[in-house]
């Protein structure tokens, strides 16, 4: 005989809080719910109650047959209760809470909106077993406090606890279902209940299934509550949890940084790996754009974003920057995106750069084709709308954020390229890109050392602006000095991208 995974010989009052027992706790809801139930039956006349009718409820017949699956709920919720409290404590503790909050719903609902159904039969057509069974139900159970039917209800969540249960064979689990379907739909055969009722038990325990245990549910990769681009942080802390909710927009939240980078040996390992590589030489934007890739794969929080008041983890790392098909001031943008693997090294993202900006001068990005055909359409601003709306879900199609750089880990302008210094870039609420990166233009600083002599080394001045509601101040530091060490020795990124640099 299967042995049972808690001894309940050991029981005590005293010990019942236990670790060991504390889930027998969960069976005080019955009690509970008995009493509160007899008290409403008491004290609410059934001509306050509102009635409860659905044309359905004429198209199911009366059937005194189907009593014997409705009485077969008692020992579906007895034997299937004792052998999880026994064998599953698992499954015991999930049909238990989703009974407890059905209990806790089902009161509320019976006093704030009570209910009775008059589908009865005023006499049965005959006499038989079932009907006799019958008129004792119909005699001790009074038609009022029906709508949800717990009936219903209970059986729901004590068939989840069977069907998702990992020790119970398919067939078993067939057999079961069949059952519970039965009982289920013997409530409106019998006129215990209408077809409203039977409706309203089906999405109050739909209800509690996803607020207790949705988080456990995936849809492919993911769960539900996350994004098809990232992951809810689940196990955020408090004031994480709560930045969003009092400061919902991205821009009212940005942190501007800067700081500069010795050029001495990133420019030495250019020079050496372009004279060894002619035909694929890379430069020193190839160089931060690695870096910042590299960066972010190493620090999980810097791929981060928060959107509709909600942290996600984004789930893969892309770099977006715009191209200048060509220098002239009628000259069109396109955007560029790459996505980074981890296995891809300085000289494969450099590959990948090159290779979108000889795509974007070519042609139009996805994205642009997309933004060419909504302006062709009427009602921009309920286009608009409804885009804002679509983007703060992550419902937006996959052809219009194609290449959009907002929807990246990182978006980076190189206005050295145009002779221009560093600059404040706001982020956007649009998207999700919590990071923006800013290179400006190679400059000869001066240098002193602890004797007063001054030399001249060439630097290259960077600007940051990101999301402080996404982390501290500590870990955004210690992130920008792994960056700086990496574009100041490009030798750290010849590995793997997921590769641990030491330094």
């Amino acid at each position: 005989m299967k042995k049972p995974v808690v001894d309940y010989t050991k029981l005590r009052p005293s010990n019942i809080t236990s670790v060991e027992y504390r889930h027998l706790l969960l069976l005080l809801g019955w009690p509970a719910y008995f009493l509160m139930y007899l008290v409403t039956e008491r004290f609410i006349p059934e001509s306050s109650c509102h009635v409860v009718y659905s044309h359905i409820d004429d198209l199911i017949p009366f059937n005194e047959y189907f009593v014997l699956f409705y009485v077969s709920w008692y020992i579906f919720m007895i034997l299937s209760l004792l052998f999880f409290v026994l064998y599953d404590l698992k499954s015991f503790v999930r049909a238990q809470k989703i009974i407890v909050g059905m209990q806790i719903i089902a009161v509320i609902t019976y006093i704030l909106w009570p209910s009775v159904q008059n589908l009865r039969p005023e006499a049965f057509e005959r006499e038989n077993f079932c009907t006799w069974l019958l008129g004792v139900i119909y005699t001790a159970d009074t038609p009022t406090g029906v709508c949800p039917s717990l009936h219903v209800g209970y059986t729901l969540a004590v068939l989840s606890a069977w069907l998702f249960s990992s020790d119970v064979r398919a067939w078993k689990k067939l057999m079961i279902a069949a059952w519970g379907l039965m009982i289920c739909i013997s409530v409106c055969f019998v006129k215990q209940h209408s077809f409203v009722d039977v409706c309203a038990a089906i999405i109050l325990y739909l209800f509690l299934e996803v607020v207790l245990f949705g988080r456990s549910y995936k849809l492919g990769k993911h769960r539900i509550g996350d994004r098809r681009d990232g992951v809810r942080i689940r196990n955020i802390d408090a004031m994480h949890y709560i930045m969003p909710l009092m400061y919902p927009n991205r821009c009212d939240n940005e942190a501007y940084m800067k700081f500069s980078v010795d050029l001495t040996g990133a420019e030495e390992y250019i020079k050496a790996y372009n004279r060894e590589h002619p035909d694929s030489k890379i430069a020193i934007f190839d160089v931060v754009i690695a870096a910042a890739l590299k960066t972010i794969r190493l620090r999980p929080q810097m791929n981060r974003f928060i959107t509709n008041q909600t942290m996600y983890q984004r789930d893969k790392i892309t770099a977006a920057f715009t191209v200048k098909k060509e220098f002239r001031d009628d000259g069109d943008e396109t955007l560029a995106r790459i996505e980074a693997e981890d296995d891809d090294t300085l000289e494969s993202i450099s590959r990948k750069v090159r290779e979108q900006i000889a795509l974007c001068k070519k042609e139009d990005d996805q994205s642009t084709e997309a933004m060419n055909f909504i302006m062709k359409l009427p009602g921009k601003h309920i286009i608009g709308a409804i885009a804002r709306f679509l983007d703060r879900h992550g419902w937006m199609p996959q052809s219009v954020i194609a290449t959009d750089p907002y929807q990246c880990s990182v978006v980076l302008s190189n206005l050295g390229s145009l002779g221009l210094d560093i600059g404040y870039h706001h982020l956007m609420n649009w998207g999700t890109t919590s990071i923006f990166i800013i290179m400006g233009t190679k400059k000869f600083k001066p240098h002193h050392d602890q004797n007063g002599n001054v030399t001249m080394k060439k630097e290259l001045d960077l600007a940051l602006t990101i999301d402080e509601r996404i982390s501290d101040g500590f870990y955004y530091a210690r992130s920008i000095r792994q960056m700086k060490a990496m574009i100041e020795n490009p030798a750290l990124m010849e590995g793997p991208l997921s590769l641990e640099i030491k330094r």
